[in-house]
C-alpha cells in the first residue's frame, strides 16, 4: 500500500511538472506572439494576431482595438476577426463600435471581416448595419453581410434578403437563398419560386432547392420534385432531402392536429 501511495504521488509530481512546463511554453508563445504585433512586416502582424485571437487569459481587447487602426488592411480585418474569436457572449455588445466602424473601413477585406464578425452579435444595430452592408459596391462583402444576416435570424432583415436574391452576382444570390431558408419565411416562398424560373446559375438553383426545403411548404412539393429529376447530380440530390423535409414536416404537423 505505502509502495502504491508512493507511485501515486510521484505521478502526480510528474504530472505537475509537465503542466507547469506547457504552461511555461504557453507564456513564452504568447510573449512572442505580442512582440510581432510590432513587426515592421504586416504579414507577421496579421499572423500574430490570429494566433492571439485563440488565446483567453490576456486582456485582448485594448491590444486588438488597436490593430484596427493598422495601416495595412490585412492586418486590421486580422484584428477584426481575432477580436471576434476572443469576444463572447457576455461582451459581444462592447464590439458593436468598433465592428460598425470597421465595416465602412475603406478596403472591402475589413469591410468583409467586419461583417462575418456581426452575424455574431445580437443587436438591433448590428441588423441594421448589416442590412445597409448587403448594398456594398463589393460583392464578397454583399455576400457577407447576406450570409451574417442569415445567422442573425431576425425577420427584419427578410426584405434586404429578397432585395439581394436578385443580386447580379451569384454567390449573393446563393448565399440570400440560404439566408432566406434559415429564416424560414414562408412569405419568401414565391419570390424563391419566381427566382427559380429566372435562374441560370446551378449553385444559385441548389441553394434555393434548400431553402424551399427549410420554409415546409407544400406548395413547392411539385418543384422540389421537378428539381429532383435534375441532370446535375448535387441538384437533384439536394432536391430530394429538401422533398423528405418537406414531406416530414407536413407529416408532423398532421399528426399535432
Amino acid at each position: 500500500m505505502r509502495v502504491l501511495a508512493i507511485i501515486v504521488l510521484a505521478l502526480i509530481g510528474s504530472a505537475g511538472a509537465e503542466a507547469r512546463e506547457a504552461q511555461e511554453g504557453r507564456a513564452d508563445l504568447k510573449h512572442e506572439i505580442l512582440k510581432r504585433l510590432h513587426d515592421p512586416n504586416a504579414a507577421r502582424r496579421r499572423d500574430a494576431l490570429l494566433m492571439l485571437g485563440t488565446f483567453t487569459d490576456v486582456p485582448l481587447s485594448p491590444i486588438l482595438h488597436s490593430a484596427t487602426d493598422d495601416p495595412d488592411p490585412g492586418v486590421r480585418a486580422a484584428a477584426i476577426m481575432a477580436l471576434g474569436h476572443a469576444s463572447h457572449a457576455s461582451n459581444a455588445q462592447e464590439l458593436i463600435p468598433t465592428l460598425l466602424r470597421a465595416l465602412k473601413d475603406s478596403h472591402p477585406l475589413v469591410r468583409r471581416a467586419a461583417a462575418g464578425v456581426l452575424g455574431r452579435v445580437r443587436d438591433p444595430r448590428a441588423v441594421r448595419a448589416l442590412q445597409e452592408a448587403a448594398r456594398d459596391r463589393d460583392a464578397a462583402v454583399r455576400a457577407a453581410a447576406v450570409e451574417a444576416l442569415g445567422e442573425q435570424g431576425d425577420q427584419a432583415a427578410l426584405t434586404t434578403l429578397l432585395e439581394r436574391l436578385r443580386d447580379k452576382d451569384p454567390f449573393v444570390r446563393r448565399q440570400a437563398a440560404r439566408a432566406i431558408g434559415r429564416l424560414r419565411a414562408p412569405t419568401a416562398l414565391a419570390a424563391l419560386l419566381e427566382r427559380l424560373v429566372r435562374e441560370e446559375d446551378v449553385d444559385v438553383k441548389r441553394a434555393i432547392a434548400w431553402a424551399l426545403g427549410e420554409i415546409g411548404n407544400p406548395h413547392a412539393a411539385e418543384t422540389l420534385r421537378t428539381l429532383s429529376r435534375s441532370t446535375d447530380p448535387y441538384l437533384s440530390a439536394t432536391a430530394r432531402e429538401a422533398l423528405k423535409r418537406l414531406i416530414s414536416d407536413a407529416t408532423a404537423r398532421s399528426r399535432r392536429r
